[in-house]
């Protein structure tokens, strides 16, 4: 089976995933791109300045992609890890072989979830068919589409049978959709699990204070070992402190008060830069801010009036008041460095006056009014405000709701809203993690209501090959027709560096740059 998560040949894949596999019978587990120094003997509490808090624990669940799995990778391990060149690493699968047909994992033995129970293969089983469940409502079913069967014939041993070759089965199974939870607990818990995670991860779970702060504790029984072989996490316990003003992260990171932040815009960023007690490293990532348009009803259910709103945005302009000179300009979520980036694609220039006229075309002479949902969190109010003045001149009236982020969900998943503003992380280690969860028919993030077949065609032909030229050629099309038919309108992809208090060690990050904490420690 191709797995060409990065555009990597079959050979070369199959072949690094042997050589890996050849090693998987040793306990240690190394970490992921951003190290940012070695791991060591120490302890003590990290307390970590979040701005995000999560709707749920539950994997299966989670629709907050870029910033969730920084809190699941506390209590969750994934079945395989993937590291930023495409390669797979073993975790609660020790080794596998993948074919066109059938994939089969061997697991680790002697793996406990929190609560005791054994990490065994009718545990893996009873997760993946939870997912493929349509009674679960998961937000992963679509990674699980080509899946037809999913066996443990015995203790040690999960078969996967498919439909059809998946080349992105192993990837799906190294995200969230590969996080082992406890079948003991979500059996006890039910609908509560969520706020009450039970998986193999290097922290078990203690307090979850809603807007106020969530407690992890060090699991001593954690199976995973540092590349000495001492004992992990390093750590004794990790706070998260829900805090969504940016200028009061700042201020704590300064202080002392938190020893990490997950996000912070560059206006405040750029305070740190001089002090050296705060280290400030880009890595790559970027924040992507975009406009979903809800085509479902109201104004943009006419492309006429999408193509205003999309004539309507000064995009360099949003960029400059939100990040300074600390962002990039981009058609879509590719990066300029993504395989799958096409710079022929070119969104609407902006022209206010043509905005107008267009809507003039479309009958709509006078003001249109449109309603922008925003979240309460720097720099979204500021972009916001600054929408509402360009719509303004375009024609349109347009009013701002700038929401808490759990409201701002709901609405968008109601769609009530017109328009709204939102932000990704990039780079994602495949296309179809960036693309597939937002524009198909049945994604998990559809905001807009789209139900665009021939876009859909577009993206399942990208996730299901292994031939890089017809990936790219795929994606690059599918990202053509979201830009011609401005269902969206994407804005500026702003720097976003891991950003933490020079005390603080081995902090591993994932290839789209969330946390992995598991080696992690506090120095003097």
């Amino acid at each position: 089976m191709p797995i060409p998560s990065l555009g990597l040949s079959r050979r070369a894949v199959l072949a690094s995933a042997a050589a890996t596999a050849a090693a998987a019978g040793l306990p240690t587990l190394t970490g992921c791109s951003g190290d940012s120094g070695s791991s060591g003997s120490s302890s003590g509490t990290l307390t970590a300045g979040f701005d995000n808090e999560p709707v749920t624990l539950d994997p299966a669940l989670s629709a907050a992609i870029s910033s969730d799995r920084n809190v699941l990778n506390l209590f969750f391990d994934a079945l395989l890890r993937q590291r930023p060149d495409g390669e797979f690493e073993p975790a609660l699968a020790a080794k596998w072989d993948a074919g066109d047909s059938e994939v089969t994992l061997t697991l680790r033995e002697g793996v406990k979830f929190h609560d005791g129970t054994p990490c065994d293969a009718e545990a893996v089983v009873f997760n993946l068919r939870r997912v493929m469940d349509p009674a679960t409502h998961s937000t992963k079913v679509a990674a699980l589409a080509k899946v037809a069967s999913v066996e443990a014939p015995d203790a040690a041993t999960v078969k996967i049978g498919l439909k059809s070759p998946d080349p992105l089965l192993l990837t799906h199974l190294a995200h969230e959709t590969g996080m082992i939870a406890s079948p003991a607990a979500l059996k006890k818990h039910g609908a509560d699990f969520g706020r009450r995670p039970v998986g193999t991860g290097p922290f078990t779970f203690a307090q979850w204070r809603s807007k106020v702060q969530l407690t992890a504790e060090r699991n001593d029984s954690y199976w995973a070992k540092a590349a000495d072989g001492s004992s992990l996490p390093k750590l004794d316990r990790v706070v998260l402190r829900f805090v969504t003003e940016a200028k009061v992260l700042r201020a704590e990171l300064a202080t002392g008060g938190v020893q990490l932040v997950r996000a912070l815009p560059p206006e405040e960023y750029k305070q740190l830069g001089g002090d050296k007690q705060i280290v400030i490293k880009d890595g790559g990532v970027r924040r992507a801010y975009y406009v979903a348009l809800n085509v479902t009803k109201g104004p943009f259910k006419n492309p006429e009036v999408r193509a205003a709103f999309a004539r309507a945005i000064d995009r360099r302009a949003v960029g400059r008041a939100a990040a300074g000179d600390e962002y990039d300009i981009a058609p879509s979520f590719a990066t300029s460095s993504d395989w799958f980036y096409d710079g022929s694609i070119t969104p609407l220039p902006y022209d206010a006056a043509k905005a107008r006229k267009t809507l003039e075309q479309a009958g709509l002479r006078g003001e249109v009014p449109i309603t922008v949902v925003a979240r309460r969190r720097a720099p979204d109010p500021t972009i916001a405000e600054l929408l509402q003045s360009q719509l303004t001149a375009a024609g349109f009236l347009p009013k701002a709701e700038v929401l808490e982020f759990q409201t701002q969900l709901e609405r968008m998943k109601k769609r009530d809203f017109d328009a709204a503003l939102l932000v990704i992380d990039i780079p994602r280690l495949d296309p179809s993690l960036s693309f597939n969860p937002y524009f198909t028919s049945k994604g998990p993030n559809n905001w807009s209501g789209l139900d665009d077949r021939v876009l859909d065609a577009l993206l399942a032909d990208g996730a299901d090959t292994g031939d890089k030229p017809a990936r790219k050629k795929a994606y690059a099309d599918a990202q053509r027709r979201i830009i011609d038919n401005n269902y969206w309108v994407f804005l500026h992809q702003a720097k976003s560096p891991l950003i933490h208090s020079s005390r603080l060690k081995g902090i591993k990050l994932d290839a789209d740059g969330q946390w992995r904490l598991a080696e992690a420690r506090l120095g003097a």
